[in-house]
C-alpha cells in the first residue's frame, strides 16, 4: 500500500512534466476511476445507497476529499517534485487532528497530543522552509498548494464522519469521483490557462498507473487492510507513503532528496507519534486502583 499510494505523487509529477495540464489530468483520472468503481459495484451487485447518503457522499467526498484535494495537489506539483509532495503527506495526520478538534465536539486533546501538535508544526516549518527560499525541490507555491490539499481532505473527512452514517460503498466512491472530475473540468474551463493532455507515452502510462494502482487497487487494498488488521494498523500506511514516494522519485526519476526533507519528516513523525500515544492512553481509560487501565468503552 505504501508503494501504491507513494508512487501516485511521482506519476502525477511525471505527467505534468511531460505537458499534461494539472486540472485536466486529474479530471480524466477521476472520471476513469469513477467508471472503474461503477463497473465493480455493478459486478458485485452492491446495493445503491439511499438518496441522502449519496448526496452527502457526493457533496463532501466529491468536492472536498477528492475534487479540491486533487486540484490543489496536482496544481502544486507544477512547482515541486513528486517525492517532496509525498514527504509533505506526513503532515496530513497533524492537519486532520487540528480540524477534528475544531469541528467534532467529542474530540479532545490531552497535554501529550498538544505537544505532538506543536512538534508537528515545527516539522512542517522545517519541510516548507527550503521551498520558501528556492531549492532543488521547487519553489514556495508547491508546498502551499499541497498543504492546502491536505487541509481540504481533512475538512471533508471530518465532516463526512460527522454527517454520514455507515461506510462508503463502491457506488458512493464512484459518485465522489464523478463529482470531483466534473468540478475540475469546470475549474479548468474558468481558469485562463490552456487545457492539454498530449499524446505522449509518459503522460498516458502515468494516467493508467494512477487509475489502476492509486485509485482502484489503492482503495481496495486499503479497505482490505482496514477489515483484516483494523483501522489503527491500516493507517500505518501513512508513514510509508513519504518513504515510498521519495524512494521511487529518487531511484527512478532522479529527483533530489534534501536534508530538510529528512529532518522535517522525522520531526513530523515524532509529533504524530505523541498524538497517537495520547489517543491510545485516553481510549484505554483511567486506571482503576493499582491494576491495569480499564478497557475502552
Amino acid at each position: 500500500m505504501g508503494i501504491v499510494w507513494g508512487s501516485a505523487y511521482v506519476f502525477i509529477r511525471e505527467g505534468i512534466v511531460f505537458g499534461a495540464s494539472p486540472l485536466l489530468f486529474a479530471a480524466v483520472r477521476y472520471l476513469l476511476s469513477a467508471a472503474a468503481f461503477a463497473a465493480l459495484a455493478a459486478a458485485r451487485r452492491e446495493a445503491v445507497p439511499p438518496r441522502r447518503e449519496a448526496v452527502v457522499s457526493a457533496g463532501l467526498g466529491g468536492i472536498l476529499i477528492i475534487g479540491m484535494y486533487g486540484g490543489l495537489l496536482y496544481w502544486g506539483e507544477q512547482y515541486t517534485t513528486g517525492g517532496y509532495a509525498a514527504v509533505l503527506a506526513a503532515t496530513a495526520p497533524i492537519i486532520t487532528v487540528v480540524v477534528a478538534y475544531s469541528l467534532l465536539p467529542s474530540e479532545r486533546l490531552g497535554p501529550l497530543a498538544l505537544g505532538g501538535l506543536a512538534l508537528g508544526f515545527v516539522g512542517a516549518v522545517v519541510l516548507v522552509a527550503p521551498a520558501l527560499f528556492g531549492s532543488s525541490i521547487g519553489t514556495w507555491p508547491g508546498p502551499a498548494f499541497v498543504l492546502g490539499a491536505y487541509l481540504s481532505t481533512a475538512v471533508g473527512t471530518v465532516l463526512l464522519r460527522r454527517m454520514a452514517s455507515g461506510r462508503q460503498g463502491l457506488w458512493q466512491i464512484a459518485l465522489q469521483f464523478v463529482v470531483a472530475g466534473a468540478l475540475l473540468i469546470a475549474a479548468g474551463a474558468v481558469l485562463p490557462y490552456p487545457e492539454r493532455l498530449p499524446s505522449v507515452a509518459a503522460v498516458w502510462y502515468s494516467l493508467v498507473a494512477l487509475v489502476l494502482l492509486s485509485s482502484v487497487i489503492g482503495y481496495f487494498g486499503y479497505f482490505a487492510l482496514h477489515h483484516r488488521v483494523g483501522p489503527v494498523r491500516a493507517n500505518i500506511v501513512a508513514y510509508l507513503v513519504p518513504l515510498a514516494g521519495v524512494g521511487i522519485g529518487s531511484g527512478f526519476f532522479a529527483e533530489p532528496i534534501t536534508l530538510w526533507e529528512v529532518v522535517g519528516f522525522l520531526i513530523v513523525i515524532g509529533g504524530v507519534t505523541l498524538i497517537l500515544r495520547d489517543s491510545v492512553r485516553r481510549a484505554s481509560g483511567p486506571p482503576t486502583g493499582s491494576g491495569p487501565a480499564s478497557p475502552a468503552k
